[in-house]
């Protein structure tokens, strides 16, 4: 396990932007019940704050400048109306703020939504940042706290029920990405000596299985090592053709087929070189196939902590889930093995939720099986190949 330092970020005024909370005081009066006036300590930190995260959204969120721009007028606007430094928002600071907006401007769904979506980036970058809070501790006495929650952001899940929002599916290039950065990160733990060496690598072979079948990570967890099964007709999948998922939803159970052989050198090097070392002598189910460092199987939220992880460090400009990697899977396959064989693969109860959100029929692939050999998806999974053996050797 890696053990991470809770260093205390040293902010200097120097940091700032110059973006000012209230440039005219006069006609930005705040309003908020616990409003009052800042001393100057703290006006320069939320200064130095909001500039911090204004250089988060355009550099590591990428951003672009008007999403930009609207965010940091939707906390500044927050704050004028408050009247208190970030460290002390409440939810009550935020009920009345949203009261006030929808009462006295008339502001709909999508700006509630917006406001929400701002605010609580903002809130999660401060809560999320070690340093920032120690920082804020150790100059002001308190800790920030979470003042937007499931509760009041009752607008944005209205809104997304209404409007279902479209998932895009990492490219072939990205999914390569992901694995080279795995392959740049074991690489150097090997050669430190560090811990992390061997969940790395357990780790890149969870991203290459998901990738490869388009399983749900709750699937992912539960697969044994006895669920892979050969097939005779195809003896260069070795003795994993197939592999037996226990539904996620629901008790029942289903096959998923690979349809590229580097699953065989895939599971040989990682059953006889990775996973050995996370076997202990209480482990309650040696065959279980993914373990965690202490023998125990891994949770749901450990792969997706993983996979945000890696796909920051591969600098892919958008957040990487357990689901994005079923949905990449699930588009470049099917127009490749056909909507009722994708169904199946993916344990879709109807074929409808197949057809509405993955197969997009096109005339000039209907029938073409050729098609698996020429793919995004397979032609990425192709170079995972190189290194996957030899990877300290590089």
């Amino acid at each position: 396990m890696l053990h991470m330092k809770a260093n205390i970020v040293k902010i200097s005024a120097g940091n700032r932007s110059g973006s000012e909370i209230s440039p005219d005081k006069s006609r930005f009066a705040p309003s908020g019940s616990r409003a009052r006036t800042l001393r100057q300590d703290e006006e320069e930190h939320t200064r130095t704050l909001f500039s911090l995260f204004e250089k988060h959204l355009i550099g590591t969120r990428a951003n672009s400048a008007k999403t930009v721009t609207v965010a940091m007028g939707a906390i500044r606007g927050f704050s004028k109306y408050v009247g208190i430094p970030p460290w002390e928002w409440t939810e009550q600071d935020f009920s009345e703020f949203m009261a006030s907006k929808v009462t006295a401007d008339g502001i709909g769904l999508g700006r509630q939504a917006a406001y929400i979506t701002y605010l609580r980036a903002f809130q999660n970058y401060l809560l999320d940042s070690r340093g920032l809070s120690n920082e804020i501790h150790r100059r002001f006495d308190i800790q920030p706290q979470r003042f937007i929650n499931n509760e009041n952001a009752i607008p944005v899940r209205r809104k997304r029920h209404e409007r279902k929002k479209q998932i895009t599916p990492l490219s072939g290039e990205q999914c390569n990405g992901l694995i080279l950065q795995f392959d740049h990160e074991i690489n150097l733990a090997g050669q430190a000596g560090k811990k992390s060496f061997n969940p790395m690598r357990r780790d890149k072979a969870i991203v290459m299985i998901m990738l490869l079948t388009g399983i749900r990570v709750d699937e992912l967890v539960k697969l044994r090592i006895n669920d892979f099964m050969p097939d005779a007709r195809h003896p260069n999948f070795g003795n994993f053709s197939t592999v037996r998922i226990l539904c996620g939803k629901g008790r029942k159970s289903r096959v998923v087929r690979f349809y590229n052989p580097i699953i065989k050198d895939l599971m040989n090097w990682y059953l006889d070189d990775v996973r050995p070392s996370f076997l202990r002598e209480n482990t309650s189910d040696p065959q279980r196939l993914f373990l965690s460092e202490r023998g125990t199987p891994l949770c749901t939220e450990q792969v997706r902590r993983m996979l945000a992880h890696i796909a920051s460090q591969a600098a892919i400009p958008f957040k990487v889930t357990p689901h994005l990697l079923r949905h990449t899977y699930a588009t470049q396959m099917a127009k490749i093995i056909g909507a009722e064989a994708l169904q199946r693969q993916l344990g879709h109860e109807n074929l409808t939720t197949t057809l509405g959100t993955y197969y997009h029929q096109d005339p000039e692939h209907v029938g073409n099986e050729i098609e698996l050999g020429i793919t995004n998806l397979t032609k990425a999974m192709d170079a995972m190949t190189q290194g996957l053996l030899d990877e300290i050797e590089d």
